[in-house]
């Protein structure tokens, strides 16, 4: 795979962006920003259970990844599960100050007017996702969702992403991967995407970096190029 530039005369880009039918997103940080939720309730959980209290950096580093996953880096294999439970009702109890990423409404409303098909992969338990969507306003534009508590393996491992390709009926090839960890990035180059777009500056030149999630519709609204359905 070649740099994508920001050319509209890149054919690289454009080859690939010719056939995608739908864009997968991740959730917390790319959609709805609930990232610093998320810090908060793992630093109250480990406080509740009377164990070392992680640095919001450090805890930073590990947002991307499955949420049991962090658990037991943060609670220990013996604690994990208990952890992720105590977790989940302190996030829950914080969502209802939660708001969708600028732009995202309006990209997701666009992106459905244009035919694509809308999935989410995320880290967070199905429930806690669920209740995010539902709190941004964000929910009814989604077409299926894989949670990190739907799989064996998360990100950055490709299972989740091509569990929710399975459910859509699509092909590697005919879907966008939006993110903003490194852990997105990964799973999509795992598994064959050919189209990353990554919220920031992602130093592979296989993923294209962007500022906004509005740059996207300068990528796929490429005029004879737009996939209709």
């Amino acid at each position: 795979m070649n740099y994508r530039s920001t050319d509209n005369n890149d054919d690289t880009l454009l080859t690939d962006v010719k056939g995608i039918r739908a864009v997968i997103f991740d959730l917390d940080g790319t959609l709805v920003d609930t990232i610093p939720l998320h810090v908060l309730s793992w630093i109250e959980t480990c406080k509740h259970l009377g164990l070392s209290i992680p640095t919001m950096d450090h805890v930073n580093t590990l947002i991307g990844l499955r949420a049991l996953d962090i658990a037991r880096k943060l609670c220990g294999d013996e604690n994990a599960e208990k952890a992720l439970q105590i977790k989940n009702e302190i996030y829950l109890s914080l969502l209802g100050d939660a708001k969708a990423i600028n732009g995202a409404p309006e990209l997701l409303k666009m992106l459905k007017e244009r035919g694509f098909t809308i999935g989410i992969v995320t880290s967070s338990s199905r429930r806690v996702a669920i209740k995010a969507l539902e709190v941004t306003g964000l929910y009814n534009y989604i077409d299926g969702i894989v949670a990190g508590d739907d799989v064996n393996k998360g990100k950055p491992d490709p299972e989740p992403l091509m569990k929710i390709l399975r459910f859509l009926g699509l092909k590697v090839s005919e879907v966008a991967v939006v993110g903003d960890s490194k852990y997105d990035a990964e799973m999509a180059l795992n598994a064959g995407v050919r189209v990353i777009f990554f919220l920031g500056s992602h130093e592979d030149p296989r993923v294209i970096s962007i500022g906004n999630l509005l740059d996207i519709t300068r990528y796929l609204d490429l005029g004879q190029f737009l996939i209709r359905h």
